[in-house]
């Protein structure tokens, strides 16, 4: 297992998307901080600059020896009601995963983004980009309709992923319109694909009421990646370890217990001195590791 730094830290120092000459400034920052691997994100049409100026990012990395080990496409229409929005959005998922390849990270993942039509017109979070936490059902709503929307989906995202030689997986986060690792377990199954698997955030998993350690062993083969962070169980908070009542050193022992050897990102958010944070979760996360 090797920790990374999660893109949760760009977004809290510099706003969701960061802007390029922020991303620029971050990844210098995170690697002063002492980490060689990193994760980002991308916002489906959102950040026309960073496709115009990839190679610079790509150079950069090189040249700090940062290495970008997953993309999160941010596809909101990814399971829009609207057939021609979900076409659309398979179009910039491959823009994406091309970006992804070519600056060398193995994997694109996803969110199972609540259909922008289903999303009030108020919409609340509980934390800047997370899911909303209300829903908005249309009239002639049918979840079996939606269900195979996400299944059709899910298997074209794949294929795109594939295509461009990378791994896909969803994260789970409390409040998606399917936020369960059960749930989600039922849906990757049905999917009938090889190439698909879960981010498993503890600190979501936390919010749910998952048995953190016991969702590692229902994942199984599904498990492609861990998001660290901690919270009471009350909310989805990213907060740092000791501020919750997470059990880090259990779901580590327990990943290596299954034989995981993946990475385990540092994905705290919206706390101060977060940088600082990092590093000290960073080292504690390998500390338990090397025991």
């Amino acid at each position: 297992m090797k920790v990374t730094c999660g893109f949760t830290i760009p977004i809290t120092l510099y706003g969701l998307p960061p802007r390029l000459e922020n991303l620029i400034k971050v990844m210098k920052e995170i690697s002063d901080a002492g980490f060689s691997t990193m994760e980002m994100e991308i916002v489906a049409g959102e950040c026309p600059d960073y496709e115009e100026n990839w190679q610079q990012v790509i150079d950069l990395s090189k040249e700090l020896k940062l290495e970008v080990v997953s993309i999160m496409a941010v596809t909101y229409d990814l399971f829009s009601l609207d057939k021609g929005k979900r076409e659309k959005t398979l179009v910039e998922l491959t823009k994406i995963c091309k970006m992804t390849a070519a600056i060398g990270a193995k994997m694109t993942t996803n969110c199972f983004y609540l259909p922008q039509e289903m999303v009030p017109k108020e919409r609340t979070s509980i934390y800047h980009g997370g899911p909303a936490v209300a829903v908005d059902v249309p009239e002639n709503f049918k979840w079996t309709e939606l269900r195979q929307i996400v299944i059709n989906q899910l298997r074209k995202a794949s294929e795109i992923a594939t295509a461009h030689g990378l791994q896909f997986a969803m994260e789970m986060r409390a409040g998606d319109f399917i936020s369960s690792v059960d749930g989600i377990i039922s849906i990757f199954n049905d999917c009938g694909v090889e190439n698909i698997g879960m981010v498993y955030d503890v600190a979501h998993a936390h919010a749910i009421n998952e048995y953190l350690d016991l969702g590692i062993y229902k994942l199984g083969k599904y498990l492609k990646l861990v998001h660290f962070s901690d919270n009471d169980g009350t909310r989805p908070y990213h907060y740092q370890p000791g501020k919750g009542n997470i059990d880090f050193k259990n779901i580590i022992d327990t990943l290596k217990r299954t034989g995981y050897e993946g990475y385990v990102v540092v994905d705290i958010s919206g706390i101060p001195n977060i940088m600082e944070e990092a590093v000290k979760m960073k080292a504690m996360l390998e500390k338990l590791i090397a025991e």
